[in-house]
């Protein structure tokens, strides 16, 4: 898939690449000027590989799901501080 983190452990450049394509995106959408080079065309190529402009709203619904795990083992959402 194309979920990369920012901080990519197993390679740390792809990783802030990743994330100046998101910023690029999201400033070229905006019509702004600084879009770290981002065009339509590289919008589309990389929708044709399935990028995900919004990781961070996809994390937030990958940890809502484990959420729901949680409280339907434990039966509440007093999930410890340090839960692993």
């Amino acid at each position: 898939d194309t979920d990369v983190p920012q901080k990519y452990a197993d390679n740390p450049h792809l990783g802030r690449w990743v994330s100046n394509q998101r910023a690029g995106y999201r400033n070229f959408k905006a019509g702004k000027k600084q879009c770290n080079g981002m065009t339509e065309d590289r919008i589309q190529q990389l929708e044709s590989i399935g990028f995900n402009w919004r990781f961070k709203h996809r994390t937030w619904e990958a940890m809502y799901e484990k959420l729901k795990q949680y409280k339907a083992e434990y039966g509440d959402t007093d999930v410890p501080q340090n839960y692993a």
